[in-house]
Parts: structure tokens; C-alpha cells; sequence
């Protein structure tokens, strides 16, 4: 196995679990969305609501960040 197939093996399973994260992500800030709207003024479900958002929101932060990485650094080394 070449290094060339090895790295590019490692950045196809790794554009899939950057995938399966982002769907992750996404319904976590979804969720939080669904609890602030059906808090109904309780500042406790609220601040739930709020925090789920917000991790939801880093999450997609962070996918989106890895896989940009992951494409500059193929794209660096491998000029695809």
C-alpha cells in the first residue's frame, strides 16, 4: 500500500464520520430549538433550550472546520 492510497483512505473515513457529526450536530441544535419554542416562558427550559443551540451550533462549527482541513491538507499533498 502506497502512502498516497493510505492517506486517501484515512480522508474517505474521516469524510464520513465528519458527516455522520454533522447530522449529530444539527439535531442537537434542533432539539434546542424545539425545547426554547415549547419552554412557554419556564427560564429553566429555557436556558436548556438555549444551551442545547449553542452546543449544536459549536458542533457544526467544529465539523465544518475539520473538514475543511481535511480537504486543504489533501489538497496540499496530494494536488486533487
Amino acid at each position: 500500500m502506497t502512502i498516497s492510497k493510505l492517506f486517501g483512505n484515512i480522508t474517505l473515513v474521516l469524510n464520513q464520520l465528519i458527516g455522520l457529526l454533522f447530522i449529530v450536530a444539527t439535531l442537537a441544535f434542533l432539539w434546542g430549538v424545539i425545547q426554547y419554542i415549547l419552554a412557554s416562558g419556564d427560564e429553566k427550559k429555557l436556558a436548556e433550550g438555549k444551551k442545547y443551540i449553542i452546543y449544536g451550533l459549536v458542533g457544526l462549527f467544529v465539523m465544518l472546520s475539520m473538514w475543511g482541513i481535511v480537504t486543504a491538507v489533501r489538497n496540499t499533498l496530494f494536488n486533487t
